[in-house]
């Protein structure tokens, strides 16, 4: 009984994770309304990564990082926080929120193909098929953005690209697992990752008006601090280290079904017949794909 209470408790908090984790697609569109693209990037991860550093203190996960650690979790950090926060949060300010989340939903594939390719992991025929259909499911939301060169294009694109990033983050932090506690791991490359892109802020910064700033758009940026990056992927990585990669990965659904019903029901985005078949294929894929 005590066995069972337990996985609900991770069930349930995982839950809790992929809600929060999903409500981030809103949050960023009605962030970059005032603020450059890049510096939300950089404010979320530098802060929500603190408050991970700060967590991991308190409960005295890892006494004193090692130089192999942070020289570990900095490379990380440059994929999984610097270039995939680049990629999402620009990629987004240029497309919908609901194309992003289901763009996004494709990482595992992409993380899968990796693990194969770098002989983690065996690759099955149905891992193959399961990619292919996954990206049919992408060109059919792309849907007549491919046939111009417009920001939405342009956006998708980015987000495929942080999609791909991510995905190449999850694999080389599962690598890490057993040497690390995964939340500490998740601490360090989101913060690092999130130093990392301040550097590139005043390319956007040139026109940016302080004063301009809504109240809505600091309180979303801080939404994404607190509870999609430090909380969210606090629990999601802690979800992992408790029930393991696999069966977690089975949650990223919700954050899929999450971000677009919020960006429908929220931003009042359209979501016609050929996305829901897009949706429908993309994540028939992805389930194939993962299919034992």
């Amino acid at each position: 009984m005590r066995g069972r209470g337990t996985s609900l408790g991770v069930e349930g908090a995982l839950v809790l994770a992929a809600i929060l984790i999903g409500l981030n697609f809103i949050a960023i569109k009605v962030a970059v309304e005032s603020i450059p693209p890049l510096l939300v990037g950089a404010l979320r991860f530098t802060v929500g990564g603190l408050l991970l550093l700060a967590f991991v203190r308190v409960m005295r996960l890892r006494s004193r990082p090692t130089r192999r650690f942070l020289l570990t979790s900095l490379g990380i950090g440059l994929i999984g926080g610097t270039l995939y926060n680049v990629a999402l949060t620009e990629g987004t300010s240029m497309t919908s929120a609901s194309n992003a989340a289901l763009i996004m939903a494709t990482s595992p594939v992409w993380g899968m193909l990796l693990a194969a390719g770098l002989g983690v992991e065996p690759l099955r025929a149905t891992n193959v098929i399961g990619a292919v259909v996954s990206l049919v499911g992408v060109v059919v939301i792309l849907g007549r953005g491919l046939e111009g060169s417009g920001p939405s294009l342009v956006g998708d694109l980015m987000v495929f690209a942080a999609s791909v990033s991510f995905a190449a983050y999850v694999v080389l932090s599962r690598a890490q697992h057993t040497h690390y506690p995964p939340v500490s791991i998740a601490a360090y490359t989101i913060f690092l990752g999130g130093l990392a892109v301040f550097p590139f802020t005043p390319l956007e910064l040139g026109s940016w008006n302080w004063g301009s700033v809504s109240a809505a758009a600091w309180i979303a940026v801080a939404y994404m601090a607190i509870f999609s990056t430090a909380l969210g992927y606090g629990i999601w990585q802690w979800g992992i280290g408790r029930i393991g990669a696999d069966r977690v990965l089975v949650y990223g659904y919700l954050i899929t079904l999450t971000g677009v019903v919020s960006s429908v029901a929220v931003l009042g985005e359209s979501f016609g017949l050929t996305r829901v078949l897009g949706a429908v294929v993309l994540l028939a894929g992805v389930y194939l794909a993962h299919r034992r």
